[in-house]
């Protein structure tokens, strides 16, 4: 939003919201398992909100919503990473490529900046805000709203362009959220900031994929860690 005044009327960033087909994005460029997502968390995590729905993909919405916004001529920085495959993103070129061309086909003037992901990229995105729109994701270390909406809304910073007060509902609720200890209270108190984050949308969340372990035939043993942290010394192999 620093960068690009546009983006901070919520009926632009709604427009880019209707504007990008994420059914055929899940169907064409992401891992086998993957669906639409909701909001910024999968549905086995504690917190998601199960009232939520999918943005639907409709161009027509989206070139009514920028009309609305008086935003007839917007050209948005598109940065995304090279030299880098992900579980959510197995090739950021392809993404990108047809994110770009959903933005287009409603008015939206795409200038793409490819970086790599190590010494460029992350650095751009997350320290300089040198972006408008920019790929990322997370990979679950443990199960808990926090662990997703905390990474990457819970702060102000470049990244989304959160800023306080604005975005009070938004950070101080993931705050409160994260203190509170009931157990039934701290997972409805995510719902709510789940809720809330969709409803201002700092960013448009794309889908959830599930992480994939590759193993050679004939491993036996392999229990996947919900960390990620896999401990290949109990796995045997004939």
């Amino acid at each position: 939003k620093k960068n690009n005044p546009a983006l901070a009327d919520l009926r632009v960033r709604q427009a880019i919201a209707h504007a990008v087909d994420r059914e055929s994005l899940v169907r064409n460029q992401l891992p086998e398992g993957a669906v639409v997502a909701t909001q910024f968390m999968p549905d086995t995590v504690t917190g998601y909100n199960p009232d939520l729905q999918p943005i639907p993909y409709d161009p027509e919405r989206a070139r009514a919503l920028l009309a609305e916004a008086g935003v007839s001529n917007l050209t948005v920085n598109f940065y995304y990473p090279t030299d880098v495959t992900r579980p959510y993103m197995p090739n950021p070129t392809n993404i990108f490529t047809a994110i770009q061309e959903n933005l287009q086909q409603v008015g939206i003037t795409v200038n793409p900046v490819a970086q790599p992901w190590n010494g460029g990229y992350l650095d751009s995105v997350q320290v300089s805000g040198s972006h408008d729109l920019h790929l990322l994701g997370w990979t679950g270390d443990y199960n808990d709203g926090g662990n997703f909406l905390e990474s990457f809304f819970g702060a102000p910073g470049p990244e989304f362009g959160l800023t306080l007060p604005a975005d009070a509902p938004i950070i101080q609720g993931i705050a409160q959220a994260d203190a509170t200890v009931d157990p039934t209270a701290h997972e409805a108190a995510y719902q709510e900031v789940n809720r809330v984050i969709m409803e201002q949308l700092p960013g448009v969340p794309i889908s959830s994929s599930p992480p994939a372990i590759v193993v050679r035939e004939g491993v036996e043993g392999l229990i996947p860690s919900p960390l990620t942290d896999e401990r290949f010394l109990t796995v045997s192999v004939d």
